[in-house]
């Protein structure tokens, strides 16, 4: 997946609002994803290799708030089998 890509998902399904730090409209999609760790017993300490939801981050041009989005519910994601494929 590219950057001109997620762009487009993010237009499609609606995600056009302006900044919720400083109101502006102007939107970099940062290279390559990100992944959230999923943390469900804080008094383990941070546990690598747990669960994870890879995210595309956009960057506001005006103040720089990221922002992330799920590229799972964005359909950005191959499926499993295809992972083992290729």
């Amino acid at each position: 997946m590219n950057r001109e890509e997620i762009a487009n998902k993010l237009k499609d399904k609606g995600a056009t609002k302006a900044c919720h730090r400083c109101n502006k409209n102007h939107f970099s999609v940062l290279d390559g994803y990100s992944n959230l760790i999923l943390q469900d017993d804080l008094s383990k300490g941070l546990v690598i290799g747990g669960p994870s939801v890879p995210v595309a981050l956009l960057a506001c041009n005006n103040c720089g708030a990221i922002t992330s989005h799920a590229l799972g519910a964005l359909g950005l994601l191959k499926d499993k089998e295809d992972k083992s494929n290729g």
